[in-house]
């Protein structure tokens, strides 16, 4: 029984979750760096911004949005990429 939860715990643990995924391939960079960096086709709609104005991308080094996280629509691009 005990070997039974463990391995439902190990499960859980293994999920995909949108924490996981924000860790991976949201790490505060600009929209166009993600694309270019995963190969998929973000939109504007798809990213959430939490800045007002622009910041410094440390990828490509130019003032652009910074994405902090995705839209439902934007993980759903991720995952099936």
């Amino acid at each position: 029984m005990n070997y039974q939860l463990i391995q439902q715990n190990n499960e859980v643990k293994n999920m995909v979750t949108i924490r996981k995924i924000k860790k991976r391939f949201v790490s505060n960079i600009c929209r166009q760096c993600i694309n270019k960096t995963y190969n998929i086709h973000l939109l504007h709609t798809d990213c959430k911004y939490g800045l007002m104005y622009p910041g410094l991308c440390p990828v490509c080094k130019e003032m652009k949005n910074i994405v902090t996280g995705l839209r439902l629509s934007g993980y759903w691009k991720l995952l099936t990429k």
